[in-house]
């Protein structure tokens, strides 16, 4: 059931069905803006129920009973409550009016008599202007409607054929308050638009409604009372500060000693909640007590009101009993942290628990602790002389010292109070604003470590958990994805294990992030005991022939992971590691050794521990900022201030240690002139110089003047010493030009003047300023100072500071670069190399491009770089394509040496031209930026020839810089460049170095961003409201056009829409509107602002409809979608329920704030910190656009759906001692290309925006040594295993390789998809036996055998067998594939997504749009020339040509060989247009494709771009989703009379069991075998002509892989789950039947709420519904004496009994299965002859009329059960 405020219920059901219907009530109490106390208490109510066909007959006793419910309920009688009721379809039928009756019996009567089922189409629209006008005129009404408001209650099924906005406004407008009612498929748009307010709410399934009108009668008295906008146009109010949590105080009520410790705790509680800002939309509190049972005393969802939880503090009372705070947390993990109880976290919200006790808890915390941090809650823990420390920190998040308290005495909680809620306040920051922000840093710095092997050893011994081990995975992605992963930069591999080592992967085996993150999660647990010192010695062997690939040139890292102890020695592997230069890190959990972590490692700061998996997530920057630090600091280059407070309040003994902590940062740098310099100020109501920059040039020099610093004391002036010390970043005081400066401020209190402007003034200088503050300073202060939150480290006391050297240290070695590296670009450098340029001058001016090469990312797919010097004539050095890595350009650059002579400029730059043409290597036809640098230091001698060729180039689309020195001229500059941005002149060529930074800001910015996804549905949300100025409406056009230039817009690749709003909504342009990043830029641009108010929410709801197929999204077809929100302000409405159903339909939202933004309210619209981000002003936007572009380019979540596929082989030809391959060509010739096609799936119905992650295992029954499958992701060099496994004869097809195949799974949990992929070439036993063995492995959870068979001597009715034995392909049940079929990869992998779609969605029966022309890949053929280089291939043409001559049909194509011929010719030409000859030849690939039997290379191209095709095409799929809500009306097709128990079949989605149903169809498939295997022959001789198209296809296909992401983490809750159990034994045997009481209902727990058995006897009432819906005559000749009884729970049996016919019971009986097991046993016997009804429907062919999705259609609308 939906309800806003959204509340799901999942089950109708017992005890827990009242708890939760109770919760409902008091959450809608809670959020509807009326006094209980005041308002009409009775109204004039209207119900409106739908009775057309989209509800349907057989549902309609369910409105029927519904209605009856409702008026048994309500006070009827003239002067209270009246009621009128109407049905509608297509029109509406009045059943009676208001006044037609005074009382209860007689409505009865007439729904007995009279109420039946109408039919026709739905017109909701309709109906309302119909009842408005029959109910609601003034001359109907006739009572007051103040005293007795008009209350409409519609009840829809579906989405209204005709619009309902205007006939709903119109009955509001007239007074009419609107309930809407939804079940079914109704449309939750219609439902908000017609409701007044919140008062919609939208049922899962008709059933529902029974237990639904329980609450229907507290709305009706609500939404009497409601007062119109005292809700919706209520201004959101801003929190104060960081106020946007849920906090839960759990308190050991327990208190020993006198009632002083209580009023201490007391006034601790009340003093932290009187400092909060308790509202609905900022901080709520909960309250939980405990002993030895656990009390909820106030929930989230009540914990709104200050007042109220004060109360609640002062109404606590002492409780006895031993401490159980294990139980207690984990109550507060199910019942308090949970949504359905105010629990915020689906919306973004920090989860903060407070555990506040002084003694031993008498149970296990571990396990429930690490439960709970594993939701996100966070956990603080206060303990008070008595408690347990190790308790303490083990409950705590990490890192202890920072959530940890240990206090002496209750008394002690008054003084600690402040420094409470500091950390609480400075937790809230943390989480919103500082972490996300600090990793997109270290990401910034991390790019300086391009080139690193890592190899990650992973402890997978039996010790380690399930979900502990998954965990571990997790942060191994993580800490990889912070690297640019490829076979020149970082690579990394991995090993596994416990009593052994097992290489998971060699560390060159995956070139991309995406690959490797899918290897990780593909890792398998070994189990067994931990021996370290043999996985070291393992690892160390792989990490030498790492070295030696690479030269011994880049550095190698060894992550280590281990929580147990070793059992053999690690010290020797350990010190030959570090001979070998290898930097260890040493990562301990749990048990973990922490001497043999450090003997790992060999440093201290090369060793981390924790206390469980869980906090692993916290220390994964430390980790990966270690790794990156070597690089980043390599080079460290500042000038560096410190400002230090020294002012009374700090004492002698805080002054020493902040003079450590600024020692150990100069320890931690390199000093020296060209390196970096330090001066330190102090201030306090003085300022103080101590030394200025230059002054010391070592590390002891600095650490002595610090040493000598004296405590001035006195105030905090801290605005006037930023004043004085701005001086100090001038030349005259030490500072140095073009060096980066920083300002470290040092402080314990609060200012006693203004910060504000000084800091600006600094910042505006370019000076970064880290601010240090303890905990008696004013954290507000400190970002003003430092200009954002990241900026600040505000730590509790002095001590802590040491935590924070490393994480400055690198910030200064690495600030935060916008642009950090050159992603997509092609650049060219034009040299002049005239003979004014002496020898060092020329050096200079290489050294100047080759930082400019560095800065890039320097690959074939991502920057390339070519060079041409000049002087009187211009000389290539090389070309865009020659030099693929980054040593290879510098190389040449470094080798080069100047010409001499003149200087012709234009000549250079219009011979240059050639350089930026495809055959030269450029990509500018692929979107690739082009950029020009020409360096040169005087005039030009054909000056006047300048301008024309320069913009010659400037109008292909190049770029162009000019970069002058000396004597150049700067007109000539200027006319070369176009605008006076694009060129730089410095005066001598070592001011080269000063504009470096300039010149390479440019470069950067020109560049593009390197997309890991290749589709994406992109929207815009723009706002247009009053308080942007028109200037700054522009600038944001302006930014929106420069992130559309970052993507490859077109209707395949990226859609872009966009729409704008302030307080109303307006659409721009829906997704794929207009076609190429040009047009879309111009709509942009054309869009004009709207004006009015910020609201967000009501934007939010609108813009949903454009993640919709009609409009152009591709949301079914797994494309990720992603909407980006702009705003300047707050938003004036609620936003978190809007965004989190925008999140909950799959949609990633990224919001960017300008100016004063709501930084917590925009985390509530993105869900995560991590999608947001923050800039002081509109013209900081373009800072932005590559950090956006970025975001959006990682989109995709982690998959939740994994499907392991394993491959074996029947091969009856294959001889012993002979390999596998050998004699077997269609392995290489189509296995590889089959697995690439099966390794992604997109368009898994439950997965938007996310690949199916496919595992693949390969399984050789005959080989001669035993075959160990493992389980891996496919690369390029997926089949490497099997080149070397020789055979020792033939392998058969029986029952014992089904057995083999079925036992490689080795994780046969139901939660991963499995399925066998044979290629055999005939059965090899009985038939039946083998179709008895196929039937068993798929009792046994073997999700579908597919076959393929292989062409060869076999007896063709071997290969005719095949079809007994497979089963899992759906509709395609009748196709016989084969290795033949050119789109056997592209079916494969459709019948792979209907496995994932029932595995992981639990959608049994979906169609998919058949394969799309071949034609629109056409266009891409012209990608000729790479193919001349490939046509040193005709070297090969031994035969080829002669074998495709034979076929006298290809004549015409026989001419175009003949041109072929001249493509030699054209060769010796590359540069000339005889090129284009060369793609005529091209079309004599056709011929190659249609070659089956020649070797396979071509071949191969064929099969790509029949893979390629069907994923363009995957749109028409789209309009098979609709069905997915008819699917469990699967089992209606063998029962067509029981079909109604489709209805309950869908409430149980796990009813993929049901599978057996098809006992019978082995004998259809035997019938229908052979006519599947001839009909294969017939795409074998489609499929050669359009293969050469098909090249793009496989491009496509490729691109998918992209869409990874990562979700799976709900999956470990299951694992987490079956821990628990492991806590009941430490109580008695009693307590352990109390917690199995706990399992079977989450509300059945609380004790209280046991007590109230009374109210709880309701429940059984909705039991009874459910039996009467089936049965309605015989309980109803019981109701005949329930009619009495005035409740009317009996009477409604009897009255739907009338109509419920014979027939109900049927339905009935489908559903229970208590009744006799004999009915479904004769429904079986005719199930044998069903295998001939199979045949009929091949031999039909009036059938051939229907696809496979008007096949679904049609059995869904003639189903007896159908259900609209």
């Amino acid at each position: 059931m939906e309800v806003s405020p959204r509340f799901q219920v999942e089950d109708f059901s017992g005890h827990n069905m009242k708890m939760l219907l109770i919760l409902f009530l008091m959450i809608i109490c809670s959020h509807i803006s009326v006094s209980q106390d005041s308002g009409p208490k009775y109204a004039d109510v209207v119900f409106l129920v739908d009775s057309s066909d989209r509800l349907g007959s057989r549902s309609f006793p369910f409105v029927k009973m519904f209605i009856t419910k409702m008026i048994n309920s309500l006070p009827i009688e003239a002067d209270k409550y009246r009621v009128a009721l109407a049905q509608y379809s297509d029109k509406l039928h009045s059943e009676f009016h208001l006044s037609t009756f005074k009382g209860r019996s007689p409505m009865l009567n007439h729904l007995r008599k009279n109420f039946g089922f109408i039919g026709g189409s739905l017109q909701i629209g309709k109906a309302l202007q119909e009842a408005h006008r029959t109910y609601f005129s003034a001359t109907t009404n006739g009572r007051d409607k103040k005293q007795f408001p008009p209350i409409l209650v519609v009840l829809a099924s579906s989405e209204s054929e005709d619009d309902v906005e205007e006939a709903s406004k119109a009955l509001q407008k007239d007074g009419v308050k609107i309930i809407s009612v939804g079940v079914q498929k109704a449309s939750e748009e219609n439902l908000k638009t017609m409701a007044t307010s919140q008062f919609h709410f939208n049922l899962r399934t008709v059933r529902d409604l029974s237990m639904f009108s329980q609450n229907m009668t507290q709305i009706i008295k609500d939404v009497a009372k409601y007062k119109e906008g005292a809700v919706d146009d209520i201004f959101v109010e801003a929190c104060q500060g960081p106020s946007m949590a849920d906090v839960v105080f759990l308190l050991d009520m327990s208190i020993n000693g006198s009632d002083e410790n209580l009023d201490y705790l007391k006034g601790f509680l009340e003093e932290s909640v009187s400092a909060l800002d308790i509202k609905e939309n900022c901080m709520r509190i909960g309250l939980v007590a405990y002993s030895n049972e656990t009390k909820v005393i106030n929930s989230l969802s009540m914990g709104i009101n200050k007042s109220e939880v004060l109360q609640h503090i002062q109404n606590l009372s002492p409780r006895t009993g031993k401490a159980y705070t294990g139980a207690a947390i984990k109550k507060l993990r199910k019942e308090v942290f949970s949504a359905r109880n105010g629990s915020r976290k689906n919306q973004g919200v920090p989860q903060i628990a407070v555990l506040v006790t002084h003694r031993d808890s008498e149970d296990n915390v571990t396990k429930a602790a690490v439960n709970l941090r594993r939701e996100g809650v966070t956990i603080f823990t206060l303990g008070i002389k008595g408690a347990s420390d190790t308790q303490l920190e083990k409950i705590a998040s990490h890192p202890a010292e920072q959530y940890v308290s240990k206090l002496k005495t209750f008394a002690d909680l008054a003084a600690h109070n402040q420094t409470f809620l500091k950390k609480l306040r400075n937790q809230i920051t943390h989480t919103v604003s500082v972490f996300s922000e600090r990793t997109e840093t270290l990401k910034s710095g991390c790019v300086d470590t391009e080139e690193a092997d890592i190899y990650l050893l992973i402890d997978g011994s039996g010790s380690t958990q399930a979900t502990d081990f998954h965990e571990m995975k997790i942060f191994l992605s993580e800490v990889v994805g912070m690297f640019n992963i490829a076979p020149h930069k970082v690579r990394v591999g991995a090993v596994q294990y416990a009593d052994s080592w097992d290489l998971e992967f060699e560390i060159n085996k995956y070139s991309n992030k995406q690959d490797l993150g899918k290897a990780i999660e593909n890792i398998r647990q070994l189990g067994g005991n931990t021996n370290t010192g043999a996985a070291l010695n393992f690892t160390l062997s792989l990490l030498q022939k790492a070295k030696k690939q690479r030269g011994n040139k880049v550095p190698c890292h060894l992550v280590v992971l281990t929580n147990g102890m070793s059992k053999d020695s690690i010290l020797e592997p350990a010190n030959r590691l570090r001979e070998e230069h290898i930097r260890v890190y040493a990562i301990g959990i749990k048990e973990a050794n922490q001497t043999q972590l450090r003997e790992i490692a060999g440093e201290e700061k090369r060793v981390y521990y924790v206390h469980d998996f869980d906090a692993l997530k916290d220390i994964r920057n430390q980790v990966v900022q270690e790794i990156c630090a070597e690089e980043a600091c390599k080079e460290m280059k500042a000038d560096i201030m410190f400002l230090v407070d020294s002012s009374g309040s700090i004492g002698p003994e805080n002054f020493s240690k902040m003079k450590t902590f600024m020692k150990n940062l100069v320890s931690k740098s390199q000093i020296g002139p060209d390196r970096v310099q330090i001066g330190v100020v102090q201030f306090s109501d003085i300022n103080k110089e101590e030394f200025q920059l230059n002054r010391f040039m070592s590390q002891s020099d600095i650490s002595n003047a610090i040493d000598q610093m004296a405590h001035i004391g006195q105030t905090t002036l801290t605005g006037s010493a930023l004043s004085f010390v701005s001086q100090y970043f001038s030349p005259t005081k030490g500072a140095r030009p073009n060096v980066r400066k920083f300002l470290i401020l040092i402080t314990d209190g609060e200012a006693q003047d203004i910060v504000k402007e000084p800091a600006v003034a600094l910042r505006q200088e370019g000076v970064i300023i880290y601010s240090v503050g303890v905990f008696g300073s004013n954290v507000t202060q400190l970002e003003e100072i430092s200009g954002r939150p990241e900026m600040v480290f505000y730590v509790e006391n002095f001590d802590i500071l040491q935590r924070i050297e490393d994480d400055l240290v690198f910030g200064i070695c690495s600030p935060r670069e916008e642009c950090k590296r050159i992603e997509v670009l092609d650049v060219v450098f034009v040299i002049d190399s005239s003979g004014s340029i002496d020898y060092d001058e020329y050096n200079i001016m290489k050294d100047f491009m080759i930082d400019i090469v560095r800065k890039a990312d320097v690959g074939m797919n991502r920057v390339r770089f070519g060079a041409l010097k000049y002087a009187d004539d211009p000389e290539v050095l090389f070309y865009l394509d020659n030099f693929g890595t980054k040593p290879e350009v510098i190389s040449v650059l470094q080798n080069d040496q100047a010409m001499g002579g003149n200087t012709y400029t234009a000549e250079a730059l219009g011979f240059s031209d050639h350089m930026f043409t495809e055959a030269r290597g450029s990509r500018l036809n692929k979107g690739v930026p082009q950029v020009l640098i020409v360096i040169t230091d005087g005039d030009s001698h054909d000056a006047d020839k300048l301008n024309a060729t320069a913009k010659a180039l400037r109008d292909k689309g190049i770029l162009v810089l000019a970069v002058g020195i000396a004597d150049a001229n700067p007109v000539e500059l200027l006319a070369m460049a176009g605008s006076s941005d694009k060129y730089f002149f410095v005066e001598t060529f070592g001011g080269l170095k000063g504009i470096i930074s300039d010149v390479t800001a440019s470069v950067c910015n020109s560049s593009k961003v390197d997309c890991e996804i290749d589709k994406v549905d992109l929207v815009f949300l723009m706002d247009g409201s009053t308080s942007i100025q028109q200037t700054d409406f522009k600038k944001m056009k302006e930014f929106l056009v420069s992130v559309v230039q970052d993507f490859d817009v077109s209707p395949n690749r990226v859609r872009i829409g966009a729409a704008q709003f302030s307080d109303a909504y307006h659409p721009e342009f829906p997704l794929g509107t207009f076609i190429g990043a040009k047009e879309i830029s111009i709509q942009i641009e054309n869009i004009t602002q709207i004006f009015g108010n910020t609201h967000i929410g009501a934007a939010l709801r609108k813009v949903e409809h454009y993640f919709r197929p009609d409009m152009g999204s591709r949301i079914n077809t797994g494309t990720p979608q992603v909407l980006l929100v702009l705003t300047d302000g707050q938003s004036q409405d609620e936003v978190a329920q809007a965004a989190e159903a925008l999140r909950r339909r799959g949609i990633d939202i990224y919001s960017v704030g300008i100016g004063d933004v709501d930084d917590q309210q925009l985390m509530q619209i993105t869900g995560t910190a991590e999608k947001k981000l923050t800039v002081h002003n509109f013209d900081e936007l373009k800072k932005v656009n590559k950090r956006i572009v970025r975001n959006i380019c990682t989109t995709g979540g982690e998959s939740n759906c994994f499907m392991d596929v394993v491959v074996g082989f029947d091969v009856s030809t294959q001889e012993k001692g002979r390999t596998l391959l050998e004699g077997q060509p269609w392995m290489e010739t189509y296995l590889q290309d089959i697995l690439r096609a099966i390794s992604s799936l997109n368009g898994v119905s439950c997965e938007v925006g996310t690949e199916t992650q496919v595992s693949v295992a390969f399984q050789v029954t005959n080989a001669m040594e035993k075959y160990s499958p493992k389980f891996e992701i496919y690369s390029e060099n997926i089949l490497n295993s099997l080149k070397d496994i020789t055979v020792k004869g033939p392998s058969f097809l029986n029952a014992n390789l089904l057995d083999s195949l079925w036992n490689t799974f080795q994780n046969k949990s139901a939660a991963r998809g499995k399925v066998v992929l044979l290629f055999s070439d005939g059965l090899d036993d009985d038939a039946e036996k083998l179709e008895q063995k196929s039937d068993e492995l798929r009792k046994e959870g073997l999700n579908a055998l597919i076959t393929v068979a292989l062409d060869g001597p076999a007896d063709s009715s071997d290969l005719a067998d095949l079809p007994y034995i497979e089963f899992g392909k759906g509709f395609e049940y009748r196709t016989q594939l084969s290795i033949g079929m050119r789109d056997l990869g592209s079916r494969l992998s459709k019948q792979l997504v209907n496995v994932a779609e029932r595995t992981c969605c639990c959608l049994f029966c979906k169609c998919i749009g058949g394969d799309g022309t071949m034609g629109d890949p056409g266009p891409p053929g012209k990608r000729g020339p790479p193919g001349f280089k490939g046509s040193e291939g005709y070297l090969g043409e031994e035969g080829i040509a002669g074998e495709r001559g034979a076929p006298g049909p290809v004549g015409e194509q026989g001419t175009k060989g003949c041109y072929g011929t001249k493509g030699p010719k054209g060769n010796r030409g590359l540069n000339g247009q005889e090129g284009e000859a060369g793609e005529s030849g091209i079309d004599g690939l056709n011929g190659e494709q249609g070659d089956y039997g020649l070797p396979g290379r071509k071949g191969e191209k064929g099969d790509e771009g029949s893979q390629g095709s069907p994923g363009k095409r995957g749109i028409p799929g789209d309009h098979g989703a609709k069905g997915l809500r008819g699917d469990p009306g699967t089992p209606g097709v063998d029962n067509s009379i029981e079909g109604p128990t489709g209805l309950k079949g869908e409430r149980g989605r796990e009813g993929r069991r049901g599978w057996p149903g098809p006992p019978g169809t082995p004998g259809s498939r035997r019938r229908t075998a052979a006519h599947g295997r001839r009909g294969h022959t017939g795409p074998q001789g489609i499929a050669g002509i359009p293969g050469p198209d098909g090249l793009e296809g496989s491009l496509g296909l490729k691109g998918p892989q992209g869409p990874r992401g990562e979700a799976g983490v709900k999956g470990e809750k299951g694992g987490v789950g079956s821990k628990g159990p492991q806590g009941p034994p430490g109580p008695g045997g009693e307590a352990g039947n109390q917690g199995h009481l706990g399992s079977q209902g989450n509300k059945g727990e609380p004790g209280d709420l046991g007590e109230k058995g009374a109210v709880g006897f309701p429940g059984p009432r909705g039991l009874q519904g459910d039996d009467g819906s089936p049965g309605y005559g015989s309980v109803g000749r019981k109701g005949a004496k329930g009619q009495g009884g005035f409740p009317g729970e009996s009477g409604p049996k009897g009255e739907t009994g009338d109509p419920g016919g014979p027939g109900e019971t049927g339905l009935k009986g489908a559903r229970g299965k208590t009744i006799s097991a004999g009915l479904p046993g004769e429904m079986g016997s005719p199930g044998e002859p069903g295998p001939p009804g199979r045949k009929g429907v091949k031999g039909a062919k009036g059938l051939a009329s229907f696809s496979t999705c008007e096949l679904i259609q049609y059995v869904r609308d003639r189903s007896p059960g159908r259900r609209d």
